[in-house]
């Protein structure tokens, strides 16, 4: 499934979640586990080459109750004026296959909490990103102070529009529906697509059918839903309602215009969910 994760860490509130997710992870098939900053060039060059080394110093303390429990760690700090190209240049050379990301809501009213490395990471990823949220009054409590996470995969959510784009996060819920233990299949029916397509409703039903027919896990409930309305809402709101513990979804687009043009809904229901989303792209061959 997944062995090496790359971790991209920073000294807020997110960073002891973020680790913390890491123990259900290892759940996954994580073996390998690459923590990351990236400090940021600013105009004066040698403070950030000093401040390096004190994020190193801090990462190394991240490290360790990771390595106590079966993890091999690996502790990179890097300096450069673009973050997530650094941190997608650090996956690349220690071939990481997940990224793994917090964010935080500035506030109880905000629901907008992701931050332009998150957006940036989200548009040029490659990889799977499992995007980490953390509640807006959560407190930095070190790095081993953080409680235990709710398993992602105790109630996960596929959200799918059925097109070549969303393959790559079908493809992930056959391999996760082992380990799941219940599985919301869902497509938001568009009022375009029904006004295009009538029979859209039959036809959506029918392909979320086949997709849990194919699961190879036996979860002890699997559902097929088909909701009206527009995609990132709807998604949001069903994954409240069911209590989704995951929501999985597919990047769509695959340079950088066309990410700009029809890459948003993805990016949309990672500000609003208020859950952890995996976002897995379409991987070559699929």
């Amino acid at each position: 499934m997944f062995t090496t994760a790359l971790v991209a860490l920073d000294q807020s509130p997110a960073a002891p979640a973020t680790l913390a997710r890491l123990t259900d992870l290892s759940t996954w098939g994580i073996k390998k586990v690459i923590l990351a900053h990236v400090v940021r060039v600013s105009y004066n060059q040698f403070a950030a080459y000093d401040h390096g080394e004190n994020y190193r110093e801090w990462l190394e303390r991240c490290a360790k109750p990771l390595k106590k429990a079966g993890l091999e760690v690996t502790v990179c700090v890097r300096i450069s004026g673009l973050v997530a190209d650094e941190l997608l240049a650090i996956a690349g050379e220690f071939d990481a296959d997940l990224l793994l990301v917090g964010s935080r809501a500035h506030s109880r009213a905000s629901t907008l909490f992701l931050g332009s490395v998150a957006r940036d990471l989200i548009r040029k990823t490659t990889l799977s990103l499992f995007l980490e949220w953390v509640a807006p009054d959560a407190e930095d409590t070190g790095t081993e102070g953080a409680p235990p996470v709710t398993p992602a995969l105790n109630q996960v959510l596929l959200a799918t529009d059925l097109s070549r784009y969303a393959s790559g996060a079908e493809n992930l819920i056959r391999e996760l529906s082992t380990e799941a233990t219940r599985i919301d299949l869902l497509t938001v029916l568009t009022p375009d697509g029904l006004i295009n397509t009538p029979a859209l409703p039959v036809m959506a039903a029918a392909a979320l059918n086949h997709i849990r027919d194919y699961l190879p896990g036996k979860p002890e409930q699997i559902s097929v839903l088909t909701p009206k309305g527009s995609p990132a809402e709807t998604i949001v709101r069903i994954a409240s309602e069911r209590d989704a513990t995951l929501i999985i979804i597919g990047k769509h687009g695959q340079g950088w215009l066309e990410s700009k043009l029809i890459g948003t809904t993805a990016t949309e229901v990672c500000e609003a969910a208020q859950r952890p989303v995996l976002i897995a792209p379409l991987k070559k061959g699929e």
